[in-house]
């Protein structure tokens, strides 16, 4: 079963759903979509982040008593400046994987610089967390030659691209770069990155976009259920950045 690392599920905290009719919503599209598994990633600048593992509780309630048979995990969405305000505790919550191998999403500036993403990214690793970054198909900066990106792979960095970059929702560059980046086998992880029912989940669509560019259908799969499964159970180590 499929497993998303990067979703907007919990209501009324950021720019994902409103209510919690439209979280179930939500919730029943990712089931139809062949997930069992959500990592619930509100923006941290939306949210006290000491306050989602509660979040998450309470729409697990509502998940049981509407019957939708999906599994929901505390996550938090973390950007380049929400780095140096945030402790051990909240970083803590954030994290997935066993002691030794926790690791974070660090989501691509949209509209800030990528040398600052470089520079949380250093802070987040000499605090002894893996990284996951996420849709880097999205920062034009980054994806420019010398943008820092082939930095981060080689130091271990792993890639987390949209889905909706990958069926053309984000513009045709967007979608030109996630393709190269998934063809390249540089990315590891897909998710949907799924807001509310009109910006809802893609994994289904976006497998079938991987294929149709020339991936093999296993190694499409695996980006949306082995490997991310594997992420939360396994874990990811810090990798070798220095702070900048």
């Amino acid at each position: 079963m499929r497993t998303e690392l990067h979703f907007h599920l919990l209501p009324g905290v950021d720019d994902g759903p409103e209510t919690m009719d439209e979280s179930l919503t939500l919730a029943r599209l990712a089931v139809e979509d062949g997930t069992a598994t959500v990592v619930c990633t509100p923006h941290a600048r939306d949210v006290d982040v000491r306050t989602v593992p509660e979040r998450v509780e309470q729409l697990r309630a509502e998940l049981r008593a509407a019957g939708i048979p999906l599994k929901i995990v505390p996550g938090v969405e973390l950007a380049q400046d929400d780095i140096a305000r945030l402790g051990r505790a909240e970083l803590e919550i954030a994290a997935h994987g066993p002691a030794d191998r926790r690791w974070v999403l660090l989501e691509a500036p949209l509209f800030l610089d990528a040398p600052g993403l470089l520079e949380a990214a250093g802070e987040l690793t000499a605090r002894g967390y893996g990284l996951l970054l996420g849709h880097p198909e999205r920062c034009a900066d980054l994806m420019a030659v010398g943008g820092g990106l082939d930095e981060l792979l080689q130091a271990g960095v792993r890639l987390q691209v949209n889905g909706s970059s990958l069926t053309g929702r984000h513009g045709d560059q967007a979608q030109e770069w996630a393709l190269e980046l998934a063809r390249g086998g540089r990315v590891s992880v897909v998710a949907s990155d799924a807001h509310r029912p009109t910006r809802g989940p893609v994994l289904t669509l976006a497998v079938a976009a991987l294929v149709q560019a020339g991936v093999t259908p296993e190694a499409a799969e695996r980006m949306v259920a082995a490997t991310p499964r594997c992420l939360l159970e396994e874990g990811l180590a810090a990798p070798s950045l220095s702070r900048r």
